[in-house]
């Protein structure tokens, strides 16, 4: 049995594809995922350090453009909105793990739970290890400029937060895991 090839996706430009699903046309969200799926899931995995809620906030992205698209500036590519998107999402789920974190270490009333730290050992020398011990704020940051090659205007503009934030994060982030990778 031969596969079919995947479908070609509309020729549309980015900000004319948002337009349309602006407009109601869910299809134009399907171009629009097809063109940037895979860049935006392996930005949230990297953001999420290998996380299984993964494809959940690709979705939820997703979703939230759909939800939004009327708010798209118009430049040539919406990839960096969308990784925007996506910062911001992993953000909101950092935050709300960590609510939820706090209210069970209270419940558990500083019961200690045992882990077993092979995995945590296995994994010192490896860069994924030292990204994971960012902060959520610093390893999205710097995942957007190292990997996703975005400008820190870019980054601001898509985060909403100040250029000078930005570089801060990109600068602390930098110092922590050249110290990470030093110790490991």
């Amino acid at each position: 049995m031969a596969l079919k090839p995947a479908p070609m996706t509309d020729p549309a430009t980015d900000a004319e594809l948002l337009a349309r699903v602006s407009a109601g046309d869910l299809g134009a969200l399907g171009d629009v995922y097809q063109r940037h799926r895979a860049d935006v899931r392996t930005f949230v995995r990297r953001a999420m350090n290998g996380h299984h809620d993964t494809d959940d906030v690709l979705h939820n992205t997703f979703l939230t453009a759909a939800r939004i698209a009327d708010r798209f500036d118009g430049r040539e590519s919406c990839r960096p909105w969308l990784i925007g998107i996506a910062a911001r999402l992993v953000q909101q789920r950092s935050q709300k793990l960590a609510r939820v974190a706090r209210y069970l270490a209270r419940l558990a009333s500083a019961r200690l739970v045992a882990h077993d730290p092979v995995p945590e050992l296995d994994a010192r020398n490896d860069l994924a290890y030292a990204l994971g011990h960012l902060s959520a704020a610093k390893r999205v940051v710097i995942l957007m400029a190292e990997v996703e090659g975005m400008t820190c205007a870019e980054i601001a503009d898509a985060l909403k937060i100040p250029i000078g934030t930005v570089w801060t994060r990109i600068h602390h982030a930098r110092r922590e895991l050249l110290a990470a990778l030093e110790r490991g």
